[in-house]
């Protein structure tokens, strides 16, 4: 056992006895990107070629070490991304496309936040399949999102200034995300504080299970005989707000609306779009080990970068 103080706090420690270190995560992870934090990486790389301009000059020194440590850690990645495709702007929306034997992947990087790619990719592919019969896998994170076809897609026809109007946006995002779902879970909650769901004695509290299948009885009359019943209005505003990040969806459409189209085709995944590729195969059943997969199609890439 080891005593460890850190500003006036005693930890104790000890040494792990596995080979691989636990990476702890928490429900951080799921938090949306902010415009400023957004801004802030748009401008970042703007300024690639010049990697001290983005460093704020009242940042200290250990502060503009670090930066510029990581910066000339992962300027050759971004050195590849310029050759392979381009960098992502404050300027103008990227946007990757590369076909394979899996279809069409489509990678579109509007830097808003996981949350906002989810409700953004959704309601392309929801777009998308109203003008033809289409099938999309969905992968996203905090940069952007790849939307997989198993179809050979023309893209750049496609890509229409309609696919990102704000018109009827709440009804196409709920339709898109089957939001009925959605909102019945945030109905349990509501009905829950409003009296309607009987939470049982106490001691002897009803479970989860029984609260949802009460509240979705409360859920389904409404719906069907008082669609404008308020405590439904209530978990839908909560879906869209919450689960969604609706203003945030609406202000992200208004502003690659007003932003020129790059598109680049591509021949193999460039450096940010591989990260999209692994988040699709974690989410894909395979006897194969995932860190299997990846390490083989790391050594492609570097291959084809060498």
């Amino acid at each position: 056992m080891e005593l460890v103080r850190i500003n006036e706090m005693t930890a104790y420690v000890k040494r792990a006895s596995g080979n691989r270190g636990a990476v702890p995560r928490w429900v951080g992870g799921n938090m949306s990107l902010s415009s400023t934090l957004a801004n802030a990486m748009l401008a970042r790389l703007d300024s690639s070629s010049k990697p001290d301009t983005a460093i704020p000059k009242s940042a200290s020194s250990a502060c503009i070490a670090n930066c510029t440590q990581t910066w000339q850690a992962i300027k050759p990645l971004l050195a590849l991304q310029q050759q392979w495709s381009a960098l992502p702007s404050a300027s103008h929306l990227l946007v990757e496309w590369w076909s394979s034997r899996e279809g069409t992947h489509l990678f579109i990087y509007p830097f808003a936040g996981r949350t906002v790619h989810l409700g953004l990719s959704s309601l392309l592919a929801w777009r998308l399949a109203k003008q033809m019969p289409l099938t999309f896998s969905l992968s996203v994170n905090d940069y952007g999102f790849e939307m997989l076809c198993p179809q050979i897609l023309d893209v750049a026809a496609l890509l229409t200034p309609a696919l990102l109007n704000t018109e009827d946006l709440a009804q196409d995002l709920a339709e898109s995300l089957n939001a009925g779902q959605l909102a019945q879970r945030r109905f349990r909650e509501i009905a829950r504080i409003s009296g309607l769901v009987f939470q049982g004695y106490p001691g002897a509290k009803k479970t989860i299970k029984q609260v949802q299948a009460s509240s979705g009885l409360f859920f389904d009359v409404f719906e069907q005989y008082d669609p404008n019943n308020q405590l439904l209005e209530q978990a839908r505003s909560e879906v869209l707000q919450h689960e969604l990040d609706f203003e945030q969806l609406k202000a992200t459409l208004n502003r690659v609306n007003q932003l020129p189209l790059t598109l680049k085709t591509i021949e193999r995944p460039t450096p940010f779009a591989f990260p999209l590729m692994v988040q699709r195969l974690r989410e894909r059943l395979s006897s194969e080990k995932l860190s299997d997969r990846v390490a083989r199609m790391v050594s492609e890439l570097e291959r084809a970068a060498q």
